[in-house]
C-alpha cells in the first residue's frame, strides 16, 4: 500500500516514521518547505519525497494531510478535487468542524476522514519526529458515519499497528473539548511566559529562581507561533469560551488572596487537586 504524507513536521514525520517501522506500505512524502523535504530525506521519515503535491497524491492508496489549519482546509478540497474513487483522504488538523462543513456536500465526502492524533511536543519540524510519538496515544476521529467503511477500516487498522486507541466525537465536540484540553494550556503558557519576561524586565535575576514547576508549566511556549496562531484564530469560539472560564478561575483566586481567606483559598486549592484523581 502507498501512503503519501503532505506535510513533514513532527506529526506527518512521526506518522512517517511509525509506517516505516511496520510492513507492507510504501510511504512518499511532501512538504512545501524545500529544507523541509531535504530533511526528511536524509532523516528517513519516509521512503522517497518529491516536489509536487500532485505527484504525491498521483499514485497513493491513501492520502495524509498534516498542514497547519489556516491551510489544511482548502488542502483537503484541493486534494479531494484530484483523486480517483479508490483513493483516501485523512486530515491530521487540531481543529474540525469548518473542515468538516467545508466538505460536506463534496463529490468524495465519504473518500475522506477527519481524524487528529492527540500526541505532540513542544518542537517542530521535520528533525522533532519521534518514531514511537503515537504509541499508547489516542487518535480522534470525527463523523466518521459520513465516512466510507472501507477507509474508516482501513485508518483503524492503521492505529491498531500503532498501538494507539481510537475514540469518537462530532467536529463540534473536537473542537470545545481540544479547546480547553489543549488549546487553553498553551494559551496559558504562552501568557506565563510573557508575564515573566515582562517581570525580567525590571529584576533580570527573576528567572535564575525558576526551577521545575515554571519549566512544566511553561514548557508549551516554545512551541510553533506559526502554528498555534491560525488554531487560536479558527478555534475561535472555544478558546474564547476556555480563556473567560480561566479568567474567573484567576479572579477568585486573587480574591481570596486579597481578603486574605486562608479557608477559602485552601478549599478551592483542594478541589483543583482532584485532578490528580483524574490524570493519573
Amino acid at each position: 500500500m502507498k501512503i503519501t504524507i503532505i506535510g513533514l513536521g513532527l506529526i506527518g514525520g512521526s506518522f512517517g516514521l511509525a509506517l516505516r517501522r511496520l510492513t507492507g506500505y510504501e510511504t512518499i512524502g511532501y512538504d512545501k518547505n524545500t529544507d523541509h523535504r531535504q530533511s526528511a530525506d536524509k532523516l528517513g521519515l519516509v521512503n522517497k519525497t518529491v516536489d509536487s503535491v500532485d505527484e504525491a497524491i498521483r499514485d497513493a492508496d491513501l492520502i495524509i494531510l498534516s498542514v497547519p489549519v489556516d491551510s489544511i482546509e482548502s488542502l483537503v478540497l484541493e486534494t479531494l478535487d484530484k483523486i480517483s474513487p479508490n483513493q483516501y483522504v485523512v486530515d491530521f488538523g487540531s481543529t474540525k468542524e469548518s473542515i468538516c462543513q467545508a466538505v460536506k456536500k463534496h463529490p468524495r465526502r465519504r473518500n475522506f476522514l477527519a481524524a487528529h492524533p492527540i500526541a505532540g511536543t513542544e518542537h517542530s519540524g521535520p528533525g522533532a519526529a519521534i518514531e514511537n510519538l503515537f504509541q499508547d496515544k489516542v487518535m480522534i476521529l470525527c463523523e466518521e458515519k459520513s465516512t466510507s467503511k472501507g477507509l474508516v477500516q482501513l485508518f483503524r487498522g492503521l492505529c491498531a499497528d500503532m498501538h494507539m486507541k481510537v475514540s469518537m466525537l462530532s467536529a463540534k465536540d473536537h473542537d470545545r473539548h481540544l479547546g480547553y484540553v489543549s488549546h487553553l494550556s498553551h494559551a496559558i503558557s504562552f501568557a506565563l511566559s510573557n508575564a515573566v519576561q515582562g517581570a525580567e524586565k525590571t529584576d533580570k535575576r527573576l528567572l535564575e529562581l525558576a526551577g521545575s514547576g515554571f519549566e512544566s508549566t511553561v514548557r508549551l511556549a516554545k512551541s510553533s507561533p506559526e502554528m498555534w496562531t491560525p488554531i487560536f484564530l479558527k478555534n475561535k469560539e472555544y478558546v474564547l469560551e476556555s480563556l473567560h472560564n480561566f479568567s474567573n478561575e484567576i479572579h477568585e483566586i486573587m480574591n481570596f488572596v486579597e481578603e486574605e481567606d486562608s479557608k477559602g483559598l485552601e478549599t478551592y486549592l483542594t478541589n483543583g487537586r482532584k485532578i490528580r484523581k483524574i490524570l493519573r
